[in-house]
This record gives structure tokens, sequence and C-alpha cells, in this order.
């Protein structure tokens, strides 16, 4: 899509662009050793703006990009869970014990946790990925 498809408003003549399209730039200045200042000029765009789009676009402001959704996880009650040699439901520390892993892929950073984590450093380290 290019500049001249957008539609102007009746506020001060300023366009209207679509989320498409939005989403199209962003991505593109989101992309890396990209300079958004060269990815506004191939679009005839403020930087400024596409910088803004940019952060909408990580915020998830912009719609889904590639379709994907959030689905329920629903974990089975803590007495549920047995040890294979035990015959009493584990404590909730001994299931941290176990070998578990999660991985997180955020605004290109890819965090893995392996084992038992502090709750409260793994909050502070996925904040410190979350777009400003």
């Amino acid at each position: 899509m290019s500049t001249s498809e957008v539609r102007v408003s009746n506020r001060k003549g300023r366009p209207n662009y679509p989320l498409a399209y939005k989403r199209e730039v962003a991505m593109a200045a989101c992309a890396p050793d990209v300079s958004v200042a060269k990815v506004a000029l191939a679009h005839g765009l403020n930087t400024n703006m596409v910088f803004k789009w940019r952060r909408e676009l990580r915020a998830g402001l912009l719609g889904s990009t590639d379709g994907c959704a959030l689905v329920p996880v629903t974990l089975p009650p803590a007495g549920a869970i047995k040890a294979s040699d035990q015959s009493e439901p584990e404590s909730v520390d001994s299931t941290l014990k176990m070998d578990s892993r999660i991985e997180i892929e955020l605004n290109g950073a890819c965090v893995r946790v392996h084992g038992k984590v502090d709750p409260i450093q793994l909050r502070l380290v996925l904040r410190c990925l979350m777009p400003v």
C-alpha cells in the first residue's frame, strides 16, 4: 500500500492511515539493522510517526501480526500431582525442584528459564524487556 491510497480526514487535512499499513511500516521499522529514518523516508512519512507506530506495534495496539492468540492454561489442583515412588501428593516446593523449562520471546529477546526461579527476579527481567 502506498501513501497515495490513504484518505484524508476532515481534521486539518491530516491523513488517516489504515491499521494494516501502520502495521506493515512498523514491522519494517522493527527489522534488525534497519534505520527507522530510512523506512520513514521510503514511505514518505515523518520519522516520529514511524517511531510511534513501532511502539504501538510492540505494545499490541496495532492488532495481531501473525494470527497468534493467547490460549487458556489449566493446571491440576496441587493435591493431584503425585510422585512416582510416593503415595502422598507432592508439596509446592518439591514440584518447583523438578526440571522445568520456560521459554519466552518478547520484543526480539528470548528468555529461557530452567529449574526453580524467583518470581520477583523473573518479573524484573520481563519488565525490562517491555517497551516503554
